[in-house]
């Protein structure tokens, strides 16, 4: 099994790289729209910046953290059908103990942002409820972005270490899936927040990234292959 996952972690990264490629392209997108949002971009951004600086320089919020994360970890359980039987959380770490384990449970936290998404869905029913929300809505996207802000700081600096949510499937496999869900993510909030293609088009764009990059490897394999084949006599 452990060289299975290796393989699906390796043929992953050229999907990985296509996906970057279209993300950029989304960026790209938007950035050159005449309607972009530059204020409410630069304020978010200035949010990430904020909270990583807060992350190294002053105390971290690590009780805190931990408690989204293992809540993430049981919001997983349920929507893959389980049923989560205890949960703990303390400063050093936490555990939720489950009638199910797999890659998607033990990853969760490290792909879907906890607060950033409920912080999130809260803003947008709030908006719906008292529309005069809207009127905050770049000091709203400050304190969102530092929220992101500090869910990334969190999990890069988990990277590193022996977490046993990586080591139950090996690192290599855990990390790019990690990485493939961030992106999709990234992507998804991308386009949520700037809209620079339609939603169908924005899929088959992203598909024949996908081809492309795919097709390229096997022209690319099937030539290395050629070349060093012992040729009949």
């Amino acid at each position: 099994m452990n060289f299975l996952r290796l393989f699906l972690a390796l043929a992953m990264w050229p999907g990985i790289y296509a996906t970057a490629v279209f993300l950029g392209k989304v960026l790209r997108g938007a950035f050159n729209s005449p309607s972009f949002q530059w204020m409410g971009s630069a304020i978010f951004g200035a949010g990430l910046v904020v909270a990583w600086a807060a992350f190294f320089f002053l105390p971290r919020p690590r009780g805190f953290y931990v408690l989204g994360h293992e809540l993430t970890h049981a919001l997983a359980v349920w929507l893959s059908g389980g049923r989560v039987h205890s949960l703990h959380v303390a400063d050093q770490g936490g555990k939720v103990v489950a009638d199910r384990v797999s890659p998607w449970i033990n990853l969760a936290p490290y792909i879907l942002p906890f607060y950033p998404m409920v912080v999130g869905i809260l803003w947008l029913a709030g908006t719906r409820i008292w529309p005069d929300l809207n009127n905050y809505g770049l000091p709203f996207l400050g304190i969102w972005g530092a929220i992101w802000g500090y869910h990334y700081a969190f999990t890069l600096g988990l990277i590193p270490t022996c977490q046993p949510d990586f080591l139950a499937y090996g690192r290599i496999f855990s990390l790019t899936l990690i990485i493939f869900g961030n992106l999709i993510v990234a992507g998804i909030l991308a386009w949520s927040a700037f809209r620079p293609f339609p939603a169908g088009q924005t899929l088959l764009m992203l598909g024949s990234e996908w081809a492309w990059t795919y097709t390229q490897l096997v022209y690319w394999l099937s030539g290395l292959l050629l070349r060093y084949m012992p040729h009949p006599a």
